[in-house]
């Protein structure tokens, strides 16, 4: 069993600290009032875009580059919560989580473009494929691997960004832009520059290029003047491909344990469970959570921990509880009524704080649940102490900032075109639209390929950019080329 020794793991965490910090102090730099390219939106499509014309091509220079973010962290529906006390060095994914390896956007970034360690998602690829009709089929889900083993989608993100830091581009976090209006200068091909206005401050910024990479729900925030509206000028039938929109509320719950029994005492390393009919509800699945498993002590005294999860190992981290995705706001749900805050795709439970009863009545069912199991293994349920922490990730229509997991209604109705008739709402101006939301087909509904390959066709058609050196070629002519 391969292994990595608690000091690397000390290292890889100072300099990840120390890329966090270094996204995060960014933002203290006053707004400038002239960026060439602005992305609002440091999700995935969003910081795609600025990275492949910035550090892929050197199309623009990095220092011409502005992304703003509304919230206090980058990633949009890619979540990796870290940092807090209980957790160590390992995150959860409460977003996004794993994609198709026939999916080759993402999945040739990944791995070619960034080449990022990625695992099968199911336990010793046994999962038994992962696949949608929209061009991805695999063998096998893949997920973005931290260490020992354990999803980080962010790393994608974190990863372009900090490359778009380091030649000089500029990230500015809690940042809501408010409206993109008319800038009156004409640029080449005759297109006018726009202006972005921000919350809470007049300032203005003029922009030659602008990237929208937020849900529906932000872009309905914006001043009714900006130029992406029938008011200013935009289309009407972007606007009403904007709006027909159908939303998916999405719940993911982890449960972080000191003992991460069903690996070391019930040996279930892969799988589904759950039941709707007790008082707290489940829907989980074995191997999905971070989990650290020690295999020994080092010379130094230090424990050594394996690169992936460890049967019957001595093993502590994350269960994931329940997940559910609904085209309903999910109300009366007994874990969507804890949810802190619309607006924080994250909710903390942990002891002494707001709804601490949940970690004890979660583990009694998780118990109950499992008791056949566990009396086979000869383990008295007594003996494994509930959760220390629970973090629940929460996206709901009602999140301006974050939103659900939405899909145009132009996706069933006009399918060849929807990307044409989105992609630039005015076309006097070169402000585009790219989003998960926007895909063009609801094969690829909640999953991040639908987002990138509206990019990459902006990126296409409307940029003049070629195929990346490092994408499936095959897959770029019939996904990219191959369509409107």
């Amino acid at each position: 069993k391969a292994t990595v020794s608690v000091l690397y793991c000390l290292h890889i965490k100072m300099l990840l600290t120390i890329t966090v910090l270094l996204l995060l102090t960014v933002n203290t730099e006053e707004l400038p009032s002239k960026c060439k390219v602005s992305v609002a939106g440091a999700g995935f499509s969003g910081v795609y875009f600025a990275w492949r014309l910035a550090v892929d091509t050197h199309r623009v220079a990095a220092s011409d580059v502005c992304i703003f973010e509304a919230n206090a962290r980058i990633g949009g529906r890619l979540y990796s919560v870290k940092d807090f006390p209980e957790m160590s060095d390992i995150e959860v994914d409460v977003g996004a989580y794993r994609f198709a390896e026939g999916d080759h956007l993402p999945s040739d970034l990944i791995m070619k473009g960034l080449l990022l360690k990625t695992a099968c998602y199911d336990y010793n690829c046994t999962g038994g494929g992962c696949s949608h009709g929209d061009g991805g089929l695999s063998t096998n889900c893949l997920k973005v691997t931290d260490v020992y083993g354990n999803s980080r989608f962010s790393l994608v993100i974190e990863t372009m960004l900090e490359q778009l830091i380091s030649k000089g581009a500029h990230l500015f976090t809690g940042t809501v832009v408010t409206g993109v209006l008319n800038g009156g200068n004409t640029i080449k091909n005759g297109r006018r520059t726009a202006i972005l206005t921000f919350r809470g401050t007049d300032h203005k910024l003029h922009s030659d290029i602008v990237l929208m990479n937020t849900p529906m729900t932000a872009l309905g925030a914006l001043d009714q003047d900006s130029v992406i509206f029938p008011k200013a000028g935009g289309s009407e039938e972007a606007f009403s491909c904007m709006t027909s929109q159908i939303f998916l509320t999405g719940l993911k719950v982890y449960a972080l344990y000191d003992d991460a029994w069903w690996y070391s005492k019930l040996g279930l390393m892969q799988g589904s469970y759950g039941t709707d009919k007790e008082a707290v509800p489940l829907s989980g699945r074995y191997q999905d959570g971070p989990t650290k498993c020690k295999v020994k002590d080092g010379h130094s005294g230090l424990p050594v921990y394996a690169e992936s999860p460890v049967k019957y190992g001595d093993c502590w981290g994350a269960l994931m509880v329940y997940y559910r995705l609904a085209i309903t706001n999910m109300e009366g749900n007994y874990w969507l009524k804890m949810m802190a805050d619309p607006d924080d795709a994250m909710t903390r439970i942990v002891p002494g704080g707001k709804h601490a009863n949940v970690l004890a009545d979660l583990h009694a069912q998780l118990m109950e649940f499992h008791a056949k199991e566990l009396a086979a293994a000869g383990v008295d349920p007594a003996s494994l102490a509930p959760p220390k922490a629970i973090y629940m990730g929460n996206f709901v229509r009602n999140g301006t900032y974050v939103g659900s997991i939405g899909a145009t209604g132009c996706a069933l109705t006009k399918p060849k075109k929807v990307w044409k008739v989105v992609r630039r709402p005015n076309e006097d101006y070169n402000v585009f639209l790219a989003n998960q939301d926007y895909g063009r087909s609801f094969d690829t509904f909640g999953w991040a390929t639908g987002g990138l390959q509206l990019t990459e066709k902006i990126l296409q058609a409307e940029m003049g950019l070629r195929k990346p050196k490092w994408l499936n070629g095959a897959w770029y002519e019939k996904m990219i080329l191959g369509v409107e």
